[in-house]
């Protein structure tokens, strides 16, 4: 099965970057209002682009923070309605994998030795400031593939955003494909080793090596990173839509997005 998995924020030329998830305020007017597509430039790339149609609605959610997408997901899990596991075309101004957050730790070192079923519950964890926080807008998309619920993901990102912001640590043998201007795949794939400390970003191979070959590891996680709005094409082969509003990384002037993509979606 497959999920599209939209953020408003991808409709902007402009990307915000490293506003905390508490922030309740919407993005300045002044600096990323004008930033904001028009109705016919987002028209064509949800019809051209992604093949949605207004006669052919997607069954699927309208969500504030990009988290609930996650939520979302596990109750269409437990109703039966998703199978696991799915593949994900996360299209965004963030891969929200994990990077700027402590939980990608927490993630490698306690809560993938729980069995798999039992996961979905150890999904608390204290920050590195000492706050309990739980699955966020910025890692969702890893607590779910330490679910194992993610088969593949795509990553259509920003052409105006960074592209790579996702974590090193948790690339298949380290090792990363670098983005320019074509698609590049990456792999995903965790590792827990409780018997050896984390290996660093300057450490030799030989420490690498070791720790990954002493390690447990996950299912490799197919990961295509799409750089650029010309190569995102698909025909509507969704089962499922989310679109998260995102409110601390948009302006109030984008919501009537939220209006165009009701036009696509049964809610459901």
């Amino acid at each position: 099965m497959k999920i599209l998995d939209l953020d408003m924020d991808y409709f902007m030329d402009d990307i915000a970057i490293s506003i905390s998830e508490s922030t309740t305020n919407r993005l300045s007017e002044e600096s990323y209002g004008n930033s904001v597509w028009s109705e016919k430039r987002i028209r064509n790339f949800l019809e051209d682009n992604l093949g949605l149609s207004r006669e052919g609605k997607l069954k699927g959610r309208i969500v504030s923070g990009h988290n609930e997408s996650l939520f979302f997901w596990k109750e269409l899990i437990e109703k039966g309605d998703l199978t696991v596991p799915f593949e994900v075309i996360h299209i965004d101004s963030h891969a929200d994998l994990g990077l700027g957050y402590s939980s990608w730790t927490y993630i490698l070192n306690s809560l993938l030795q729980y069995p798999v079923s039992e996961r979905p519950l150890h999904n608390y964890y204290v920050d590195c400031y000492g706050n309990l926080k739980k699955e966020g807008i910025g890692d969702y998309l890893l607590f779910a593939i330490a679910y194992r619920w993610i088969s593949k993901l795509t990553y259509c990102a920003n052409p105006n955003g960074d592209k790579d912001d996702y974590l090193w640590d948790t690339l298949k043998d380290f090792h990363e494909n670098h983005i320019w201007d074509d698609p590049v795949e990456n792999i995903i794939q965790l590792v827990y080793n409780p018997n050896m400390d984390f290996p660093g970003f300057n450490d030799s191979d030989e420490v690498k090596e070791a720790y990954i070959n002493a390690g447990i590891k996950e299912p490799e996680v197919p990961m295509l990173i799409i750089p650029t709005i010309e190569a995102v094409k698909y025909d509507d082969d969704f089962d499922f839509i989310t679109m998260a509003q995102s409110p601390n990384y948009t302006p109030a002037s984008a919501d009537f997005i939220i209006d165009i993509i009701r036009e696509y979606i049964t809610e459901y």
